[in-house]
């Protein structure tokens, strides 16, 4: 007679593959300690002593004396696997789940979706394995819902930065780039973007922005024309794109690039534009300071000024830039202080500069020293940010001379090892990442590449030199993104991030500041995942939600 059970596994411990002969696990229930208006997730190991094929899992209702939850908030994905040429197959992909195999075990990932209206207390209710259409084992599951509530996600505090690349999405699904296809195809991807709390439009106002480092190129959002050697500049695509975002609910900020292509020393900008004599598409390179360089980008910038005082955008505009060396960044902020007044500046750096100072936006590459403190974070411009107080001597001395309206960030990328969001980290570390930001005083987070996807991310995720998983936090699918265990536990630390934010502004006492303090620091320890306990985290939103719920 066959065997079914369910097994309630770690949460930030990548589950087995498919297929796999189950560990030994705890007989308890799935629990989650969750926010109101908030996420929480739980991954359960389905077993079966013999293959089926046709398995399924249902949810009931969760309920209490206090009120329910009801059971279509509970969403089911089955957990996938991917080669990694760093650990052989690893589980990432999130599938849309139906009916599905059992082969020995398969892991099944929910999410919850917590009521804005719900009352504390303890939910209970059950996961249920049907096979052939019977009840043939289940779980219960415990939701303990805290006394507080998270803003509505386009109210996050968290500034997210996560790049898409709309030409990625045109390939793989075999349309022209801008096309009303196109569009409808990336919609969902926007959707989802917001849904984890991206707050920039990432626009390519040029082809190629990123040269050869992309997968797949970007398309530019603005056509330029050229007649006989004066410029004009169709932004309709770019208009759309835009609208697109504010449409799914991102609409913080407009990071525009770029006016030189990066990352890297290349000071050349390649300028896509269609020859209006020859009715041909051509190309020009020209280098920041030549005299074509000045003509063409000087006469963006007046009409792009223009058009965005039209469009009432200009205050979210910022002028991004990737890696640029220093003396590189002193010649372009040179240029856009004579040719492009009014324009904020956005950059990526992984270097320290004294030119930190007259940026709007920096995100800063840094690494971090066993208990996650950051070697460079503007501690001094946040009464949040705990690095100082752990470190003393980390004085900022970069950012602290930086205005108290400047947005900064901090980013990971092919480094450091730890932590990161590669297919084959710990995925802890993506669950650190927010604790991280609060720690440092940083306002957020970005992450170079939201879904580059080589040409087959399912069997070869690989791609040139870099890690795997380091150019998509996503997978392509035929209706949108498929998600990533990654990805989910980013978000997760979003909301952590804005519980602890609602816990620091409603400290009562001496007492209180020591807990709060002791649970950024718990949650940050030991940045490696590979040695850090699950535990930290736990222990650190339990003491953050007591604080908080004085709300």
């Amino acid at each position: 007679m066959t065997k079914f059970d369910i097994l309630a596994w770690q949460t930030l411990r990548r589950p087995p593959i498919s297929g796999e002969v189950p560990p030994a696990v705890p007989n308890v229930p799935l629990k989650a300690l969750a926010c109101r208006n908030g996420i929480t997730s739980l991954i359960a190991l389905v077993t079966s002593s013999e293959p089926v094929y046709d398995a399924k899992v249902v949810f009931s209702d969760l309920s209490c004396p206090e009120g329910s939850i009801p059971a279509d908030a509970i969403s089911a994905y089955l957990v996938g696997g991917v080669p990694t040429r760093e650990a052989g197959i690893v589980s990432d992909p999130l599938y849309a789940l139906d009916t599905f195999k059992i082969d020995k075990s398969a892991a099944v990932y929910m999410t919850i979706k917590i009521p804005k209206g719900i009352r504390k207390g303890t939910y209970l209710g059950l996961v249920m394995l049907q096979v052939d259409g019977k009840q043939v084992a289940n779980r219960s599951i415990q939701i303990e819902v805290a006394d507080v509530t998270l803003p509505d996600v386009h109210d996050w505090k968290f500034f997210l930065n996560v790049w898409m690349n709309p030409g990625a999405v045109a390939h793989y699904h075999g349309v022209e780039p801008w096309s009303d296809e196109h569009f409808e195809y990336l919609r969902p991807y926007i959707e989802d973007l917001a849904s984890h709390g991206q707050k920039s439009v990432v626009a390519p106002i040029v082809a190629k922005p990123w040269a050869d480092q992309t997968c797949t190129p970007y398309p530019g959002t603005v056509k330029w024309i050229r007649r006989g050697s004066d410029y004009e500049f169709d932004f309709s695509i770019f208009d759309r794109y835009v609208e697109l975002h504010k449409e799914c609910g991102i609409e913080r900020a407009i990071h525009c690039y770029s006016i030189v292509q990066g990352p890297g020393e290349s000071d050349e900008s390649l300028i896509t534009y269609f020859d209006a004599e020859t009715g041909q598409e051509k190309e020009l390179k020209v280098s920041v300071g030549n005299v074509e360089y000045t003509k063409a980008w000087g006469a963006f910038f007046r009409a792009f000024r223009e058009h965005l005082i039209s469009r009432g955008w200009m205050n979210k505009i910022y002028i991004g830039f990737d890696e640029k060396p220093e003396e590189l960044m002193v010649k372009l902020m040179d240029f856009l202080e004579d040719y492009a007044v009014g324009f904020k500046t956005s950059l990526a750096a992984n270097m320290r500069s004294a030119i930190f100072s007259g940026l709007d936006d920096l995100s800063l590459s840094v690494p971090f020293d066993e208990r996650g403190v950051a070697e460079m974070a503007p501690a001094e411009r946040s009464a949040l940010g705990v690095a100082e107080l752990l470190d003393p001597n980390n004085t900022c001395s970069i950012t602290k001379d930086c205005p108290e309206k400047t947005l900064t960030t901090y980013y990971v990328c092919c480094e450091p090892d730890h932590p990161n969001t590669f297919v084959h980290s710990p995925l802890i570390e993506s669950r650190m990442l927010g604790f991280m930001a609060m720690q440092g005083g940083y306002d957020g987070f970005l992450r170079w590449a939201y879904n580059d996807w080589p040409e087959n991310p399912y069997e070869h995720p690989e791609w040139g030199e870099f890690p795997t998983g380091d150019m998509f936090l996503v997978y392509p699918g035929a209706n949108g993104p498929v998600s990533s265990l990654r990805w989910e536990q980013l978000r997760e630390s979003i909301q952590d991030y804005e519980l602890a934010m609602i816990a620091s502004e409603n400290m009562q006492s001496s007492e209180e500041m020591v807990d709060y303090e002791q649970a950024i620091s718990l949650a940050c320890r030991n940045v490696d995942g590979n040695n850090k306990s699950t535990g930290d985290i736990e222990i650190a939103r339990r003491l953050l939600i007591p604080i908080a719920e004085h709300q």
